[in-house]
C-alpha cells in the first residue's frame, strides 16, 4: 500500500476504536475486580506479543524481487519506549505489590504516564512507524493504540493509590531502561540501532534532534531531548490527576 500520509484517511480511521477504546475500557472496568483488571492486561498483553513477533518475522524478509532473503535487523528489536509494554505489562501481573510496592507501582507509573505519552505522540505524529506494508501499519496503530488504552485504564484503575511517590518512581524506572538502551547501543555497535534514539555513535534520526546533534553535540542534544520527554511525563501525569481530581470534586 502507499505509506498512509499524517492526517490521512488510514490515519483518521485508524484512531476512531483507538479513542473510543480509551474511553470505554476504563468507563467500564474502572471498578472491576483485581482478577478482572490482571486479565484484561493480560490478554492485551499476549495480543501485543504475538502482534510483535509477526512483525519481526515480517520485517526479517527483504523482499528483493531477485532473490529475497531473511536477515535479522537489530534496529527493529523491541526496545523503544514504546515497546516497554513487553516489559513492564509483566511486573504488574505478576509482581507481588504488598511484597515489592515500590517495583510495582513504578511499572504502574511507567504504563500510565510514560506509555500513554509515547502512545500518543506516536498516534498522532505517525511518520516515524508506518511504512509500505499493510501489516506493519495496522500493527503499529493497533500497538500505539493501546499504550493509549492501557495507559488510561491503568491509572483509572490505580486512581486512589497514585500519588506524586509514582510519578517519581517512574522516572528511576525511565532513567534505568534509558542507560540500558545506551549500552545496547554500544554492544551492537557498528550495527545500526538506536534504541530510544539516543545512540552517541549515530546521528538521531528525531525531527529537530538530529540538527541539534550535529551543530551542539551529543551531550547537549542527550540532555535536551531527555529533559524533554522528562517534561512530557510531567504534563501527562498532570493532566491525569487534575481531570480525575475534578471529576471527583464533580461528583461530590
Amino acid at each position: 500500500m502507499d505509506e498512509p500520509e499524517v492526517i490521512s484517511w488510514f490515519h483518521f480511521f485508524a484512531l476512531i476504536p483507538i479513542i473510543a477504546g480509551a474511553i470505554l475500557v476504563p468507563l467500564f472496568f474502572k471498578n472491576s475486580e483485581e482478577k478482572v483488571y490482571k486479565r484484561i492486561l493480560f490478554i492485551f498483553w499476549i495480543v501485543l506479543i504475538v502482534l510483535e513477533i509477526f512483525k519481526q518475522l515480517i520485517k526479517a524478509y527483504h523482499y528483493d524481487e531477485s532473490s529475497p532473503y531473511w536477515e535479522y535487523s537489530y534496529r527493529d528489536f523491541p526496545f523503544q519506549m514504546c515497546s516497554m509494554v513487553y516489559y513492564f505489562i509483566p511486573i504488574i501481573l505478576f509482581f507481588d505489590k504488598e511484597k515489592h510496592p515500590k517495583i510495582v507501582d513504578a511499572a504502574i507509573g511507567y504504563m500510565s504516564f510514560i506509555c500513554l505519552m509515547t502512545g500518543i505522540v506516536v498516534c498522532i505524529y505517525t511518520k516515524m512507524v508506518t511504512s509500505s506494508l499493510i501489516y506493519i501499519n495496522i500493527q503499529t496503530f493497533i500497538h500505539h493504540g493501546s499504550l493509549i488504552i492501557l495507559g488510561v485504564f491503568i491509572f483509572v484503575w490505580n486512581r486512589k493509590s497514585i500519588t506524586i511517590k509514582t510519578f517519581y518512581r517512574s522516572l528511576i524506572a525511565f532513567a534505568i531502561t534509558v542507560v540500558i538502551a545506551i549500552l545496547i547501543n554500544l554492544a551492537f555497535h557498528p550495527h545500526f540501532i538506536n534504541m530510544f534514539f539516543i545512540n552517541p555513535m549515530i546521528i538521531t534520526n528525531i525531527l529537530i534532534g538530529n540538527v541539534v546533534q550535529e551543530k551542539a553535540g551529543y551531550p547537549v542534544f542527550l540532555i535536551g531531548f531527555l529533559s524533554l520527554i522528562v517534561l512530557m511525563i510531567f504534563l501527562t501525569y498532570l493532566a491525569e490527576t487534575s481531570i480525575y481530581k475534578a471529576v471527583s470534586k464533580r461528583k461530590r
